[in-house]
């Protein structure tokens, strides 16, 4: 059996996957096969919404299902070469695909990777906070923790360099139709990302920072003509993090900062109303913020184990949205003072056997606008939830 060595409670916990079966092992060919099946069960509870029936908020009610990046996956090396396959429910939807296949060659000058992998970009482990799909604090002063996206990567020690296509099928030689006929490409080119990524003398993730760039077409993947025709779209984000470990204890910090970060899913402006997972309000709806939106973030957390089986991470973020092409205010036209969302969490994970993991976890959501703002983002201006779970995590 096949294990991953991880530094504490919460690293075990974000390390993907947690361990494997081994299949077969015969000289320099190795096969194993793992599987994490998560859920959750729990409450929440929706701060801002309408008064009505006598009851002065109402609540989301129960929350019980099955998180959607639960998957069954295969890892393959023979020599230098090595690949993975991964089925299963993905972030995007709530419908199962193929997340993960890809293919990687090492050689004396580095690897090179070629397939359906994570942005370099993503967060590999500097948020625990696993409401909101396992998606961490994007929206609250975090980026996204998984994206698969097809690329072609290079890696050298810490350095991953990678073209990505965000939207497949699309390219920069697809057009689409516009209202005078005439074609646009939806991408301009693909999309570069680079990071690079430190560890401690332990092996533990201690350093990150990564950016990412690309040129998008006015009419393109990401806005349909209805809601957006215009001059292209520079999409950007840089951030970096850092988790130091002190014994048993580990504080972690990460800030980011960029524009139109939404157009490939790593940057967002979200809402929760008390559900599991939140809802976005970036770009594509007239309510929704628009496009040229400027994000700015940070994230801080500090994690405990108690004992090898029970640990504890407690944290939160902030965020800031301005300059979106829809934030302005309804009675003078000026811009508005820009969306603020605020979250606060604590974790309590318990590994109940090698197998089975039980977090509890209580989490706050707040996200408030200018009341006069176009964007409309509920109750005076103001969406604030709170959410009370059990995740429910199978590893085999």
């Amino acid at each position: 059996m096949k294990k991953v060595v991880a530094g504490s409670m919460v690293s075990a916990l974000l390390a993907l996957p947690s361990f494997g079966f081994e299949l077969y092992n015969n000289d320099n060919t190795k096969l194993d096969v793992y599987a994490s099946m998560r859920g959750y069960i729990g409450v929440g509870h929706n701060l801002s919404a309408p008064e009505g029936t006598g009851r002065p908020n109402a609540p989301t009610g129960y929350l019980m299902g099955l998180q959607n990046n639960s998957r069954f996956g295969i890892n393959f090396s023979t020599g230098d070469f090595r690949a993975q396959v991964e089925y299963g429910w993905q972030e995007t939807d709530n419908s199962p695909g193929w997340r993960l296949y890809y293919g990687a060659y090492k050689t004396s000058s580095g690897e090179f990777l070629f397939g359906k992998q994570n942005s370099p970009t993503t967060d590999e482990g500097f948020s625990s906070n696993w409401l909101n799909a396992d998606t961490g604090s994007i929206g609250f002063g975090g980026v996204a923790l998984a994206l698969r996206r097809i690329q072609v990567a290079y890696k050298i020690g810490g350095l991953n360099i990678a073209l990505l296509e965000d939207k497949m099928g699309t390219g920069v030689n697809t057009g689409v139709t516009q209202e005078d006929g005439a074609y646009r490409a939806n991408a301009q080119m693909p999309r570069i990302a680079a990071s690079y990524t430190a560890k401690d003398a332990d092996g533990n993730l201690f350093f990150k920072v990564g950016a990412s760039y690309v040129r998008v077409s006015g009419y393109g993947p990401y806005y349909s003509a209805s809601s957006y025709s215009g001059p292209d779209l520079h999409a950007y984000h840089a951030w970096f993090g850092i988790r130091p470990k002190f014994g048993n204890a580990y504080i972690s910090f990460m800030a980011n900062a960029g524009k139109n970060g939404d157009l490939y899913g790593e940057q967002s402006t979200t809402i929760s109303t008390g559900a599991y997972t939140h809802g976005n309000i970036n770009g594509n709806i007239n309510s929704n913020i628009g496009y040229n939106a400027t994000r700015i973030g940070a994230h801080l957390e500090f994690g405990y184990d108690f004992s090898k089986q029970f640990g504890m991470a407690i944290g939160g973020g902030y965020q800031l949205t301005t300059g979106g092409s829809n934030q302005y205010k309804q009675t003078t036209g000026e811009r508005d003072g820009g969306i603020n969302s605020f979250a606060a969490f604590i974790n309590l994970p318990y590994k109940v056997s090698q197998n089975l993991t039980l977090a509890p976890l209580v989490a706050y959501y707040s996200v408030a606008g200018d009341a006069d703002s176009r964007v409309s983002l509920g109750k005076e201006n103001k969406q604030s939830s709170v959410i009370g779970a059990m995740r429910i995590k199978w590893d085999f």
